[in-house]
């Protein structure tokens, strides 16, 4: 049997966040759901790693920013792929978060492109 996927899920905006999990669990993945930067931040101290990171910029306490910059600086998660969801991200922050520019999807999003990018970085 292999090993269900899990991605953390960083979201404020509680009925998009809920959208994005129902999507992803219906595709099969164990979703760990966060409202902010410094929870998703506690969530990855205190947990296994996740597969993956899906996260926003536009967080409350701890930006996605800041957000991304801790998670490179730490050997043990730097590794997670991650994946910017945002309405304001392009290709220019993907260097400033340190992720490939086509790990950041702009909202509104295609729900199908979001999966499929997912698919790719964790089968």
């Amino acid at each position: 049997m292999v090993a269900q996927r899990t991605i953390l899920l960083v979201e404020d905006d509680f009925d998009l966040r809920s959208e994005i999990q129902r999507l992803l669990e219906a595709a099969g993945y164990r979703v760990t759901p966060a409202g902010n930067g410094a929870d998703a931040l506690l969530i990855l101290r205190h947990s296994d790693p996740p597969d993956l990171i899906l996260f926003d910029l536009m967080l409350p306490l701890v930006s996605g920013w800041d957000f991304s910059e801790e998670v490179s600086q730490d050997a043990k998660l730097s590794r997670i792929p991650r994946v910017v969801l945002s309405a304001i991200a392009d290709r220019r922050e993907a260097t400033v978060l340190r992720v490939p520019p086509e790990n950041c999807v702009k909202k509104p999003f295609v729900p199908e492109e979001l999966l499929f990018l997912v698919r790719q970085l964790i089968p």
